[in-house]
């Protein structure tokens, strides 16, 4: 049967009945029309897939080549159409997914088909009633009577079809001050119709009486939010689901209604808004240049190259610097302050011809206030290219002791002049020094594109790493923390996934400085836990959350409270506070820290007692030796966090700041230095003036900076909202509520041991071996590492299948389950949850863990269910780690192979990790390589049923193979053969990653070591 186009050039213009021509004309516009007569080869051919029902060739027509999924054929049909009326529920999710919609369907299909149905048998008859027939009428008669059997079969399916099933659930989120996200979650069950599409309403009426509106979406998405939405409105929503036959009949959610709020309406505290500072600063920098005439307002002009890690070229050096450049670097440190650039590219560092790192001197001497200027010189560092002209106001300034300060911006312009560019990258967060007081103030960045310098070289880092000893000099104290320098490059720049997170603060408090511990594989934030994916706080839940451990959980907000719970555990379990003290840890309930549009938190500080405490006998100090922790000043983190999520607004601070502090300095300067009293007038109200806009300044960015008034919380000892787990388990003890199991996020990651190199005066990192975490995730995402809580996977079940070629094995994984039931109509206020039912639930072990695998006849790994007991979260022991392992035998050459575990560094869809064991020549490319893993596991996708994510051949460019060992990676050019990779490279573990994910090896290789360390114990 191939309906509409093998049997079109036999169709004359008058052969189609009256009825479907007006039908034709009224449902398809003329374009629609041209568009059906200009019909390509690959929409042939997807008609020709859909109508005999062959999934695999409509699945790679639509993934390899342009087609208009939605375009319709000489009869009006859709490839939905078709699909539909021949009951191939695989082949309408395929052409969903890729994008098929009803809105090209036929209104009145059934009397379409009729229509159709019946000018088909007028041609048979008409034929049949010729006696002597030659070939073209017998041939055209076969097709006509093949169209008939088609059509017919066609309509038959019409008929018998059905609505499909009412959807399983209504999930309903507040995710913003005016819209609401809906999740509809189709039924499936073995005799269920096939559903296309669900269709959402909402109204202001719990009758539904006056619709406030109603969308479509497909069924393959089956969430949607609504936007514009009246605040502080309530807002009744119901959903049903549909096909091309009916809708279903309406399910409702529970609870029934949403009411549009969010923390801030209950909240005493005002908002931080950047947008608000913005506008403050803006009349600060008015006022500003107006007693400045000489600066502009272009220099204080924020765009987006301002804010990346671009490297802009400057002009060719002059011959004095080809001369003059190498008397600036030095190799010998004597006792004074230097500064130190660290510029990258994949394996490579420029260094000098010497193999030393370019260091050029600032001064001779140690200044007194080394600390304020070295946060000083933190903040400027975001504006690189306005230090020349920064610099030229310090030369001008009279004031001595601001006279270290010029010495380091001289510094910085001649390290600039010798690579010939202005970004130097980002200055790490402590300075190095040795024993005798010699300090070195460093700047990493990595370099896109590298070019040749003079006097420079780019030399492999593990050449560099060679020469490094275990002496004090402060030479080798530089090039041993190379890998310091550069981890913390990366992770620094690294932002949170989307999402609200609950933060633990840990304080190191001393005689003159303030210090926060922060993750070392994410410092830009406190140590957190994910609490769910949508950062918006209603105010309900903030009440709930603001009551304190005696407040009875309702139903608006219970989902919210389970996930909290669970999230607060967790992050006790890292930060290793007793459980006989997690009862007097307290919420910081001023607000809602709202990082950025994405990003939510939610801050739990240790009690007053602890936060006040100096020295070792601070709870924090016992945190100092931990190696995946590192103490930051508040003033670094701030400006590290800030550059990462408040980059625009950061830089201009730093701009405006610089110049204020400069101004004001000078000022007070020349009050000393006034001889006559008419100067020394002008010189007060000159002090006046910039004092005024100073204080104006500061003011404005303390509105930003949540991490002080968190702080004073934590040391206020009049708060006492204590953290209780039995806020939500009192109001659902007999009932069952589902929640989210697939990924435990949490804000710390075990670095490589090789890493942790720390040496010198200043605190960082410890070498001592120190007890670690219970567990780690192997799962890591993108944009976030951690140390994770007792996190496991789901366990899987896999059959083998004898004909396939290569071999493809699941090893399983266990899953706790936790016993607090709650009703499974309450479950739908868990955000995302995971829809399991009584009856998929194992018995547990003492362990609490599954001791049954769940079979399947097919590839398909099955998930065994669990629900996790929150009370025991903390007592599991870590499941063996376990991944997907599949063999794939690439074409061999040359009788020299070498089998080679390659580990995918993206998402697959498949179980964490996956990987391919290729057997690879000499002469095997990098590209080849990544090809074929590419086609190999899109193959186990389809193969084990899947719903992706599927890389077609034109992305196959934008994935690269890449050699991990220790915490470094050598990205791999795609004519580079991998067996003639070097040592350490060729003892290390091969990955494929995104080009533009350069943390996704370094990521997973990390959480394969951690697990397998902990295996092993």
């Amino acid at each position: 049967m191939f309906i509409g186009t093998s049997i079109s050039s036999l169709r004359n213009n008058g052969s189609s009945s009256e009825t479907q021509t007006k039908q034709r004309q009224h449902h398809h516009p003329k374009p629609r029309e041209s568009q059906v007569h200009n019909i390509n080869i690959h929409l042939h051919g997807l008609f020709a897939a859909v109508e005999h029902g062959q999934l695999d060739k409509a699945r790679n027509i639509l993934t390899t080549c342009e087609v208009q999924v939605n375009s319709v054929n000489s009869d009006g049909l859709t490839p939905l159409d078709v699909a539909f009326l021949s009951n191939n529920r695989d082949l309408v999710r395929l052409l969903l997914t890729h994008g098929a919609t009803e809105e090209t369907s036929m209104k009145n299909l059934e009397t379409h088909l009729s229509n159709l149905l019946e000018e088909a048998e007028d041609r048979v008859i008409g034929l049949r009633r010729h006696g002597n027939q030659d070939d073209s009428q017998t041939k055209s008669l076969a097709l006509w009577e093949r169209r008939k059997r088609g059509l017919k079969k066609m309509r038959i399916g019409f008929e018998h079809a059905k609505p499909p099933d009412k959807p399983e659930k209504i999930i309903l989120e507040v995710t913003g001050n005016d819209n609401v996200r809906v999740s509809c979650i189709e039924a499936e069950y073995p005799e269920s119709a096939i559903c296309t599409k669900f269709n959402v309403e909402w109204s202001t009426s719990e009758s539904f009486k006056n619709l406030t509106g109603s969308k479509c979406l497909p069924a393959t998405n089956g969430e949607i939010t609504i936007n514009n939405l009246e605040h502080g409105k309530t807002y009744y929503f119901r959903c049903r689901a549909g096909n091309l036959k009916d809708f279903s009949d309406y399910q409702y959610p529970t609870p029934f209604s949403v009411t549009i709020s969010s923390w801030w309406d209950v909240c005493q505290e005002p908002r931080r808004c950047s947008a608000a500072m913005k506008v403050k600063m803006d009349d600060i920098l008015d006022k500003m240049i107006s007693i400045r005439p000489d600066l502009h307002r272009s220099l204080f002009e924020v765009s987006g190259n301002d804010c990346t890690s671009n490297t802009k070229r400057r002009k060719p050096p002059t011959f004095k610097q080809l001369f003059s450049g190498n008397t600036k670097l030095h190799k010998n440190l004597r006792r004074g302050v230097y500064l130190s650039c660290l510029l990258y590219h994949e394996d490579k560092v420029l260094v000098t011809n010497e193999d030393y790192l370019p260091v050029v001197e600032i001064d001779d001497t140690y200044p007194k206030e080394m600390l304020n200027d070295f946060h000083w010189f933190y903040k400027i560092a975001f504006a690189w290219k306005d230090l020349k002209w920064f610099k030229d106001d310090l030369e001008k300034s009279t004031n001595s002791s601001i006279s270290f300060r010029t010495k380091l911006i001289q510094a910085v312009t001649q390290m600039q002049d010798i690579f010939n560019t202005q970004d130097l990258g980002k200055v790490y967060y402590k300075p190095i020094r040795d024993s005798d007081g010699t300090t070195v103030i460093c700047t990493v960045n990595n370099v896109c594109q590298p070019k040749n310098v003079v006097n420079l070289k780019w030399t492999p880092m593990a050449k560099i790493l060679k020469k490094s000893s275990r002496s004090d000099n402060l030479t080798d104290l530089l090039i041993s923390s190379i890998q310091d320098q550069i981890m913390f490059y990366q992770t620094s720049n690294c932002k949170l996934q989307k999402g609200l997170y609950v933060g633990y603060l840990l304080m190191r408090s001393s005689v003159d400085m303030l210090h926060v511990m922060v993750p070392l594989q994410n410092p830009n934030m406190p140590v957190c836990c994910k609490i769910r994916d949508n950062p918006h706080v209603t105010a309900e839940e903030w009440l709930w959350l603001q009551q304190g451990a005696g407040a009875p959980c309702d139903y608006t907000c219970l989902g919210f409270a389970s996930q909290f719970k669970m999230a607060t555990n967790r992050l006790f379990s890292l930060v290793q506070i007793p459980k006989d003290k997690r009862t007097v840890q307290r919420v910081y309930t001023s607000e809602v820290i709202e990082v950025d549009s994405d990003v939510s938190l939610i801050m739990i500080v240790p009690p007053a007692e602890v936060a006040c405490a100096v020295g070792e006998g601070n709870q924090s100090a016992v945190h100092l030796h931990r190696i995946e922790l590192v103490p930051l000043s508040v003033q670094v983190f701030e400006m590290i966090h800030f550059g990462t999520y408040r980059a625009d607004t950061l830089l201009l601070y730093a701009r405006l700041s610089s110049v204020v502090q400069l101004d004001s300095d000078d000022a007070r300067y020349s009050i000393r230095q006034a001889w006559s009293s008419s100067d020394l007038e002008t010189a007060k109200q000159r002090l006046d003036t910039v004092e005024s806009l100073e204080t104006g300044l500061n003011a404005a960015w303390k509105h930003l900076r949540w991490l002080l008034d968190v702080m004073n919380f934590a040391r206020e000892r009049l708060f006492q909202a204590q953290v209780s787990n039995s806020n939500c388990s009192k109001s659902a003890s007999n009932s069952q509520l589902e929640m989210k199991s697939a990924k435990s996020n949490s804000l710390l990651q075990l670095p490589d041991s090789k890493l942790v190199k720390s040496r010198g005066s200043w605190p960082g990192p410890g070498l001592n071996s120190m007890r670690t975490l219970e567990s780690v995730c192997p799962e890591i995402s993108r944009s976030e590492q951690y140390l994770s809580p007792p996190v496991h996977d789901r366990e899987y079940g896999l059959a083998k299948k004898q004909s396939c070629s290569s071999e493809t094995s699941n090893d399983s994984k266990d899953e706790p389950e936790f016993n607090d039931r709650q009703s499974s109509d309450l479950a739908d206020l868990s955000s995302k949850t995971n829809h399991l039912t009584a009856k998929d639930v194992n018995k547990v072990d003492d362990e609490g863990f599954s001791d049954a695998t769940m079979k399947s006849e097919s590839l398909v790994p099955v998930p065994a269910p669990g629900i996790i007991e929150v009370s025991d979260f903390l007592n599991r022991k870590l499941p063996r780690y376990r991944g997907t392992d599949t063999r794939v035998i690439l074409p061999i050459i040359t009788t020299t192979v070498v089998v080679t575990q390659v580990y995918a560094a993206y998402d697959t869809g498949l179980p964490h990790p996956t990987s391919l064991k290729l057997h690879i020549s000499p002469t095997t490319s990098a590209r080849e390589v990544v090809q074929l893993f590419l086609q190999q596991l899109n193959m186990s996708v389809v193969v084990k049923g899947k719903t992706g994510p599927i890389y077609p051949s034109t992305e196959f460019g934008n994935f690269c193979l890449v050699s991990v060992t220790g915490a470094r990676e050598r990205c791999l050019r795609d004519d580079f053969k991998p067996l003639q990779l070097t040592h350490p490279w060729r003892d290390g573990r091969m990955y494929i990653r995104h080009k533009q994910d350069v943390l996704a090896a370094l990521e997973l290789h990390s959480s394969i070591l951690t697990v397998s360390a902990s295996k092993h114990h």
